[in-house]
């Protein structure tokens, strides 16, 4: 697949063949405007209101009951003014957004420009994925996922583009996971130890902050809900540590190479 002239990843080379391109629906960001619009215009209109509604108050009650007649109104007026102005900021921002899948890394646009990252480039990737939940009844999933460079420039992909964006994040954890385990099994077998964020760990210990466990007294790694638990063997129901997903760079890796350690539930 090759970009169209109208594309703004034109300028990507060195990712080898596009895959996909992941732009947000017109429709939604349209409705975004429209809506900011509404409620920007709706400060001046609230406003008015209120003077309108002090103007009858002084005329029957007198001035003592002006300020609790207006206050209400312009303090809606303000509410309504900063959301629409923070709506259409958003939408702004977000109005360039897209982003490209290729066979070899992933590419950002975004209102500073295009950025670009090979998965041979990749230092880590940090996935947040979170199930919302109000008087238990789902009301939806946000995507967080976010590819630092060895250079150190940060590349986010969320919700923002889309309904796809979970499908762009599989694709990429799949290809940091194929650049990267190798590297890393290969530094674990020379005896280094591996860091992923508040854990890490070498061929013979698990490590959390100044703790240290042998994989021999780790009966499972427990992996439920975006939380990570492992417990000690003889400890009962209490955790040797516990981290969230989130919290742990590069999770994927992390988790292929517990996998040849120890079980994992």
């Amino acid at each position: 697949m090759q970009t169209s002239t109208s594309s703004p990843f034109q300028s990507v080379i060195g990712l080898g063949q596009l895959k996909a391109e992941y732009v947000p629906r017109g429709r939604g960001r349209w409705v975004s405007v429209i809506v900011g619009l509404g409620l920007v215009a709706g400060g001046p209109a609230l406003t008015l209101f209120g003077v309108f509604m002090g103007y009858v108050t002084y005329q029957e009650r007198g001035m003592v009951k002006v300020a609790e007649a207006v206050i209400p109104w312009l303090v809606m007026a303000v509410i309504a003014f900063l959301l629409g102005a923070g709506i259409l900021f958003s939408a702004w921002r977000s109005w360039t957004l897209a982003a490209a899948l290729y066979e070899q890394g992933v590419a950002l646009n975004t209102r500073k420009g295009i950025q670009q990252a090979a998965w041979a480039d990749v230092a880590a990737v940090w996935q947040a994925v979170t199930k919302h939940y109000t008087n238990g009844v789902y009301t939806g999933t946000t995507h967080v996922y976010t590819v630092q460079t060895n250079a150190g420039e940060k590349l986010v992909f969320n919700d923002s583009l889309g309904k796809n964006v979970e499908e762009l994040g599989r694709a990429i954890q799949q290809g940091v996971v194929g650049a990267l385990l190798p590297r890393y099994w290969q530094a674990l077998q020379n005896g280094q130890r591996l860091n992923f964020g508040p854990l890490a760990l070498d061929k013979a210990n698990l490590y959390s902050g100044k703790k240290e466990l042998p994989w021999s007294q780790i009966p499972s790694v427990k992996i439920e809900k975006g939380n990570i638990s492992i417990k000690k063997e003889g400890k009962g129901w209490f955790n040797w540590a516990a981290v969230s997903v989130p919290q742990v760079p590069n999770f994927f890796v992390f988790y292929e190479i517990i996998s040849r350690l120890t079980k994992v539930e």
